[in-house]
């Protein structure tokens, strides 16, 4: 760890830099004016709705653990899904840098198979990532619905197309997914094929594809007889997707009775996603912050800079907060979020072994 420790030294301090020079942008004054102005309640709100994701992704992890009867316990799934969303705001690649954290938090607190977990974990992802595929393409529908003279007008009509196209290329890639659970396809051995026929880190992609092939095959194995359990964690999974969205309705509602229209709020879902999904530094400091105020300005947003600068920082608070607890849990079973992917990675390598031999 201490090794990597001059890394997230610096990636800790282009994040800092990256909100400083957010409210020297906004002005130091008006964003100190929108702190006083907020409120308790708008503040509380956004950290409520943080513990609401993560508390129905761990009952949804939980389904799906006992469709397998995998016996990982209500509090564990939670707590590992806390890890896992610690490590998704610190890693580069939002929504499954944490994923492996999560494997080695569960499987060394209840001693279960990393297989079997990272089993339940990928199938958990496949299927949270159809119901947010479907969720993008009703929120894109929405945008193009209600912000049609916006969208589809010049001298925003690119934009309107790039949203269109990624909610068509969104939807593409759900049926491409769900195909590949119902015929025993397997995506993630078949791009980690690739990467190694390219020679682009050969050794480590070619063992990749045989231990995402294994993987994949007896998550489609699951998914195909097990179907109608796993309805259930569908709607959870859209639920999560629900408590992440009306995250900024009911901050600006909260804290300076700003309404946002149905519309609005998908664009604001929309746009925020996307930014994360190729976030650089934690929490997507800069990225986030510099499309959302782009957003609020092409779309005529009843929000003034200073209150999205205090919004933008009520969520880092809270993602700090969540780091903060995913590395005490993860303390707890000898592990660090600095260190706990490759950590993971190695013990399902050396499970993977095992069983070969």
């Amino acid at each position: 760890m201490l090794k990597h420790a001059w890394k997230w030294a610096l990636v800790l301090a282009a994040t800092a830099t990256a909100l400083v020079i957010m409210v020297l942008w906004v002005g130091v004054a008006p964003t100190l004016a929108a702190l006083q102005e907020v409120g308790w309640a708008a503040f509380l709100s956004v950290g409520a709705l943080l513990a609401a994701t993560f508390i129905l992704q761990a009952a949804a992890w939980t389904i799906l653990n006992r469709v397998v009867n995998l016996r990982l316990g209500v509090l564990t799934a939670l707590e590992g899904t806390i890890v896992a969303l610690a490590g998704n705001i610190i890693t580069p690649t939002a929504h499954l840098g944490g994923e492996p954290l999560k494997v080695l938090y569960a499987g060394r607190r209840r001693g279960l198979s990393y297989e079997a977990l990272a089993s339940t974990v990928l199938l958990g992802k496949y299927i949270e990532t159809i119901s947010f595929v479907l969720f993008i393409c009703l929120g894109t529908v929405v945008c193009a619905l209600g912000l049609k003279d916006v969208l589809f007008r010049p001298p925003h009509l690119a934009w309107g197309i790039v949203l269109v196209s990624l909610g068509g290329l969104s939807l593409l890639a759900m049926i491409v997914l769900t195909v590949s659970l119902l015929r025993r396809r397997t995506p993630l051995a078949a791009i980690a094929g690739l990467l190694c026929r390219l020679r682009i880190f050969p050794t480590f992609f070619d063992n990749l594809r045989k231990r995402a092939a294994k993987v994949e095959l007896r998550v489609s194995q699951v998914f195909r007889r097990e179907g109608r359990s796993i309805v259930p964690a569908f709607f959870v999974y859209l639920l999560t997707h629900a408590a992440i969205a009306i995250k900024p309705l009911a901050f600006f509602y909260l804290g300076w009775k700003v309404r946002l229209g149905l519309p609005e709020l998908a664009l604001f879902f929309l746009t925020s996603q996307a930014l994360l999904a190729f976030q650089l530094v934690p929490s997507g400091v800069g990225t986030l912050d510099g499309g959302l105020f782009a957003m609020i300005y092409l779309a005529g947003m009843n929000i003034h800079r200073p209150q999205m600068a205090v919004f933008l920082l009520c969520i880092r608070f809270w993602d700090a907060a969540v780091v903060a607890v995913g590395a005490v849990l993860a303390a707890r079973v000898g592990t660090g979020l600095l260190s706990g992917r490759a950590a993971a990675r190695s013990q399902v390598q050396q499970e993977a072994d095992s069983v070969q031999t």
